[in-house]
């Protein structure tokens, strides 16, 4: 797909982003337990399906409110699936990232699209990545940089390592730090990558 139509498929994508949090009341909803911020791709424009990510800057953590937020959104028509995680304490074994609640739904818009969104609770929101993201990735995406990640990424979402042992993270590291710019030499840099961890 030629670089034009990625940055119009992008921006409609975002907008239609901004639709699912008006539809789902996010910001209202979430705004009871701490400040929403939209994060990942949907924040920084560089989608290439739909997929929302928010955190949530929580004050202290409160289960019962996380729970009674999620229980709401579960009454949506257009929720099809709800996940909870309570990654806090014994169960977050992830140094580099804070405790954390997590909700994960499958959504169908009033347009009749099918979203993913990711919604995280943190405490500590000075140690969460995707808040750091989005406070220094845009002044380093250019336009070049930015119809690099879309390319590759766009190339890479229907791949089934994707989301797994590869996450957009890895492609914005490897424009960003690497100055790969195709397909072929983020798959050199992962091949790269590879060998030096072995």
């Amino acid at each position: 797909m030629e670089e034009s139509k990625l940055l119009l498929q992008q921006k409609a994508l975002q907008d239609e982003a901004s639709e699912v949090a008006d539809e789902l009341r996010l910001y209202e909803l979430l705004s009871q337990a701490g400040e929403p911020v939209r994060v990942g791709s949907s924040a920084l424009g560089l989608m290439v399906w739909r997929d929302l990510d928010m955190t949530v800057k929580c004050s202290r953590m409160n289960h019962s409110l996380v729970v009674q937020i999620a229980s709401e959104l579960m009454l949506h028509v257009g929720v099809r699936e709800l996940k909870f995680i309570n990654d806090t304490g014994v169960y977050n074994t992830d140094p580099a990232y804070p405790d954390g609640l997590y909700i994960g739904l499958k959504y169908k818009s009033k347009r009749g699209k099918d979203w993913s969104l990711d919604i995280w609770f943190v405490d500590e929101p000075e140690r969460q990545p995707d808040l750091n993201h989005i406070i220094t990735m845009p002044e380093r995406l250019t336009q070049e940089r930015r119809e690099a990640i879309l390319r590759i990424k766009n190339r890479w979402a229907s791949r089934e390592e994707y989301g797994k042992t590869v996450r957009s993270f890895d492609i914005y590291t490897a424009v960003l730090e690497e100055n790969v710019s195709t397909v072929e030499q983020f798959q050199a840099w992962l091949n790269q990558r590879s060998m030096n961890k072995q």
